[in-house]
């Protein structure tokens, strides 16, 4: 069972496994936006899922505070474009809080 923690003070979204850091996703947050920087994988071992599942459980604690959410991660857009779940949560966004995917590869 994975366990999310909000570490505020080092600006990041960190992933258990019992006992055992596995993934974290950087942020920078204002009052204006939170934004998705870098998700590393801790725990070499099933790394995809780790990462899938940060994003997920990040994306609903920062749906929680109706700011809009910048992914400028390509680990974390990757995972958006291709996971119906994800991308689900990143569209119940009501119109008034909005949301930017942006890309920076391109």
């Amino acid at each position: 069972m994975y366990t999310l923690l909000n570490n505020s003070e080092a600006s990041k979204f960190d992933l258990y496994l019992p006992g055992q850091l596995v993934a974290s996703l950087h942020y920078t947050i204002t009052p204006d936006e939170i934004m998705f920087v870098y998700c590393e994988a801790i725990e070499p071992l099933d790394s995809e899922r780790h990462c899938r599942e940060l994003l997920r459980l990040a994306l609903e604690d920062s749906l929680n505070r109706r700011i809009p959410i910048t992914v400028s991660c390509p680990i974390a857009r990757k995972h958006i474009d291709s996971d119906p779940v994800i991308g689900a949560q990143m569209q119940t966004l009501p119109k008034n809080v909005g949301h930017k995917h942006e890309s920076t590869l391109d």
